[in-house]
């Protein structure tokens, strides 16, 4: 009987060291930050699994009740692209000439416009999703957040399938520089998601960001060379030279059809610069995310 009481009192005692211990201190968590920002990607490294189930399940859901599944994902670019072709056919509006035909143009600005929306808008409806979930278990709110860039990436690779028929039909052959491919990626995946993270404390407080996001990405569309080329005078060639999606945008353009690298060094600088606000902005999350639990339940 003593020695059955024993191993079962090893055993416990065994399963509880292998829990993760949890210590609440009154110290400002901004007094370590290198330890902070530890915990922040360690954590996202052991919920590794937690993300790819969410990812999944989201997946899944997304198209659960549609008879065409994932047929959808391709109507936004194709339609853009069709409608801006009508115009610029019935001369509704002048479009400058492009040094690619004017489909390939479109369709590669509209896949690379719409997938950084989508990364925009994941962190935000990603957190209010998971909202339910995390203010009750001791589940960081990051892994809604990167499970949901996870599916705004996936989406941008089903909308790269159209541009194979696109460049077949209009017999362009990608030039060596398609090997910048996963540059452009990354750039684009960090800028959106940066953007997006800046939105989270206010946008978990307030719907009114949610709503706001598409209709003022709309707008900025405009001031982004999507579906023209960027004009050489005027104040809205000063507004898109500093966009920084523009060398996104071009640089995309430029490698899979020209083999121009000019856009490079500039989606480099525009990586870094959203990588340190990346990590801030998810630093930043961790340390109001108390305040912004406390809010979000009353």
């Amino acid at each position: 009987m003593s020695t059955s009481v024993q191993s079962t009192t090893q055993t416990t005692s065994s399963a509880a060291n292998q829990l993760p211990e949890v210590v609440y201190s009154p110290e400002s968590p901004l007094a370590k930050p290198g330890k902070l920002v530890g915990d922040v990607f360690g954590d996202l490294w052991r919920y590794r699994e937690l993300i790819w189930i969410l990812f999944l399940r989201d997946l899944k859901a997304q198209f659960r009740q549609s008879y065409l599944g994932y047929v959808w994902l391709f109507l936004p670019p194709v339609m853009t692209t069709a409608i801006w072709l009508f115009l610029n056919a019935q001369q509704v509006i002048a479009v400058e000439e492009t040094q690619i035909p004017y489909p390939v143009f479109v369709i590669i600005g509209t896949v690379v416009w719409q997938t950084f929306v989508k990364l925009l808008q994941s962190p935000v409806v990603s957190f209010a999703q998971g909202k339910p979930v995390f203010m009750k278990l001791n589940v960081p709110a990051e892994a809604f957040i990167a499970a949901g860039t996870a599916r705004a990436v996936f989406e941008f690779l089903i909308y790269s399938i159209v541009l194979v028929p696109v460049f077949l039909t209009y017999q362009i052959m990608p030039p060596w520089t398609i090997v910048f491919i996963p540059l452009i990626v990354v750039t684009l995946m960090v800028t959106g998601t940066a953007l997006g993270l800046m939105l989270v404390p206010i946008g978990s407080l307030y719907t009114d960001v949610q709503q706001a996001i598409p209709v003022i990405m709309g707008f900025l569309m405009y001031l982004s060379p999507v579906v023209f080329p960027p004009p050489r005078s005027g104040i809205a060639s000063v507004v898109i030279a500093w966009n920084p999606m523009t060398p996104i945008l071009m640089g995309t353009r430029d490698i899979l059809t020209s083999g121009d690298t000019q856009h490079l060094m500039p989606m480099a600088a525009i990586l870094v610069a959203a990588s340190i606000i990346c990590v801030l902005s998810t630093v930043a999350i961790r340390i109001v995310m108390p305040h912004l639990v406390a809010r979000m339940g009353m």
